[in-house]
């Protein structure tokens, strides 16, 4: 297995430490394993059930709490049945953990003791916890504005964080000057593995619906390593043989900060940055991101679309999934909103992904 440039196609030996190429491009992995069916681990019930399909040594010894697995409930949604994916019932109450468990144990495995993250919150939620869990000292650096729920769970798990004032942009920056002196970046935002861990839900989908895969996959977009993470999960799946035909991927952003659902509007190959301006779902509020060409790509390959909405759609469809019962965070409530926005574009029974947990993002009481 090696790693490879995406942008100069310069090759690098296989290192997780790796986040980035010398030239500042985005990094894939190339010659690791595929899922075969023949492989699965049929008595395992967390994202480990796929460990032969995941880029790591022979002999490493995963570094989990439980991830993966998570429930595939049928529901209504303005009269229309909808599949909801509740990847908020990880242990940290988030999709994240699924790409912070393969992360950390590729991690682990390479004898790094200590890491650095950057996160609004969910990503940095699951590198702490699974850096607890592998006994890493961890430190992440937030922006200042992020959710005090979210950070006080940074801190239980014994990160040290750091706040830093201003955009979600100057978060990066400063993890990036840590970075330069020496600090292992375990970031969700580039490692090539994040991807990895999240190809895991299109094979459990594929499981859960019988062996088939779903027509139509919805998703909220920040940098997209879910939206890739499934897009390479069904490729894998569709050479394997044992689907016929890619879903479709939906991504959703907030208008507020919508860089690649403007790039889509324009046709655009390529992403420019935008101004990262205030919304309720910050855990998308990125203006700058750095997967941006291969998530248009994977989208137009699937036939899928990326569309935006307003805060108040997203706080809307929040509060009417609640009175179903589920109970999610403001950016998990994205791709529910963008149904009624795409509901001549979907097929029968969308699966719409739900990221993270209400209990991320302080409760309201009227």
């Amino acid at each position: 297995m090696k790693l490879r440039c995406l942008r100069c196609q310069r090759e690098w030996p296989l290192d997780p430490t790796r986040w980035r190429c010398s030239c500042g491009g985005v990094l894939e992995i190339l010659g690791g394993p595929s899922f075969d069916a023949a492989q699965l681990d049929a008595d395992a019930y967390t994202l480990w059930r796929y460990r032969d399909a995941l880029p790591l040594p022979d002999g490493t010894v995963p570094v989990s709490l439980g991830e993966g697995w998570t429930p595939l409930v049928d529901a209504l949604w303005s009269g229309r049945p909808v599949r909801f994916k509740s990847e908020s019932l990880n242990p940290t109450g988030s999709f994240k953990d699924r790409g912070a468990a393969l992360l950390v144990t590729a991690l682990k495995a390479a004898d790094v003791d200590s890491v650095v993250e950057d996160s609004s919150g969910n990503a940095g939620a699951a590198l702490s916890a699974y850096a607890a869990r592998a006994g890493l000292a961890a430190t992440v650096f937030v922006p200042a504005h992020a959710s005090p729920v979210k950070q006080a769970q940074i801190a239980v798990y014994g990160a040290d964080i750091v706040a830093v004032p201003g955009t979600r942009t100057d978060t990066a920056r400063a993890v990036l000057e840590a970075v330069a002196e020496g600090a292992v970046y375990a970031t969700h935002a580039y490692s090539p593995f994040y991807p990895h861990g999240m190809k895991t839900v299109a094979f459990e989908l594929w499981e859960q619906s019988g062996g088939s895969a779903p027509r139509d996959v919805v998703v909220p977009l920040g940098h997209g390593g879910l939206l890739l993470g499934l897009h390479l999960g069904f490729a894998e799946l569709l050479s394997a043989g044992v689907i016929e035909h890619q879903p479709r991927l939906f991504g959703v952003q907030a208008e507020a900060c919508a860089p690649l659902a403007l790039a889509w509007q324009k046709g655009a190959s390529e992403v420019a940055p935008v101004e990262e301006e205030k919304t309720v779902a910050g855990g998308v509020r990125i203006a700058a991101p750095p997967w941006g060409p291969q998530v248009l790509a994977a989208v137009r390959e699937s036939g899928g679309a990326i569309v935006a909405l307003s805060d108040e759609e997203i706080l809307s469809a929040q509060e009417n999934l609640a009175r179903k019962g589920f109970y999610v965070e403001p950016t998990s409530a994205l791709p529910v909103a963008a149904l009624d926005h795409l509901d001549e574009r979907l097929g029968d029974s969308p699966v719409v992904i739900l990221t993270g947990s209400g209990f991320k993002s302080p409760p309201k009481v009227r």
